[in-house]
């Protein structure tokens, strides 16, 4: 499922933290990588400097056993890795974190925080080496809202991609008005819980389930800090109601206030998947 990434590279990034990134793709599985940059310049000139670095990531990327091709595309830089996302057919997009000034927050700057918005595929948010380690995951966290994502993004933490020692299930909720609501809503919760992690549970050495009553945002922050977790998957829904307004504000909140990376997957389905669901 992780065969194949995008990479997106700026140039602007420090070399270590791409390779690092690039070691991390391989704790996923991947096995080959479209480094991508997009020129702004009016001029069709390459400076030779900029074309050199992307040489010596391609050389980097192939010692670590990946498969490479370097692509330098022009025009605005997020439609055009979207778009080559889609021409490439490449199974992620993976995009190196890079602290911005809490001025240019309100997403992850304009460029990366409209290819999390848009993209029909994965997104994944490299902040950090997972505690020192890229050869594999120590521990990762799911932030589930049991809604359309659920379905989406299952398949990858039982895929050997997303394989790691330990897994937490986190549920993130609304204390209901009264006792006996609340009880009756969190032992739904807590069977919703209990039901995805024995479907997972085969693939991580301990899955340990999680409801807890809060800000979403903030409470997936907290515990992944508290958990010391490697990375947090969540799904992004992209249908128009109020929880699309919820978990876009969650996916794009967590890439500047988790202490880990964060892998996005979008879990709407077309219509077409929708019909091949029902036949």
């Amino acid at each position: 499922m992780l065969q194949t990434a995008l990479v997106k590279v700026s140039l602007k990034e420090p070399p270590g933290r791409v390779v690092e990134m690039l070691a991390a793709l391989r704790s996923f599985g991947t096995q080959e990588a479209h480094l991508v940059h997009v020129r702004t310049a009016a001029s069709r000139v390459f400076p030779e400097k900029k074309r050199s670095r992307l040489a010596i990531l391609r050389e980097k990327a192939e010692a670590l056993g990946l498969i490479v091709e370097v692509h330098v595309l022009h025009g605005h830089v997020s439609t055009r890795v979207l778009q080559a996302a889609w021409q490439l057919n490449t199974d992620y997009i993976a995009i190196a974190w890079v602290h911005k000034a809490v001025l240019r927050q309100a997403l992850l700057g304009s460029i990366d925080g409209d290819i999390v918005r848009m993209s029909d595929s994965p997104v994944f948010i490299f902040k950090r080496r997972f505690l020192g380690r890229t050869e594999r995951l120590d521990s990762v966290l799911y932030a589930t809202g049991f809604q359309a994502t659920d379905r989406k993004v299952m398949p990858y933490l039982k895929d050997k991609g997303f394989h790691a020692r330990a897994m937490y299930m986190l549920h993130v909720g609304d204390r209901a008005p009264d006792p006996a609501t609340d009880k009756a809503r969190r032992e739904k919760v807590l069977d919703n819980l209990s039901r995805l992690a024995n479907n997972c549970a085969h693939a991580y050495e301990s899955v340990e389930t999680l409801e807890i009553v809060g800000p979403v945002g903030r409470t997936i922050v907290k515990t992944a800090k508290a958990k010391g977790v490697d990375l947090v998957i969540v799904g992004k829904v992209d249908h128009p109601d109020m929880f699309k307004k919820l978990t876009g504000s969650v996916a794009d909140h967590l890439p500047h206030r988790a202490p880990c990376s964060v892998f996005i997957i979008p879990g709407y389905e077309s219509e077409n998947d929708a019909g091949r669901e029902g036949a």
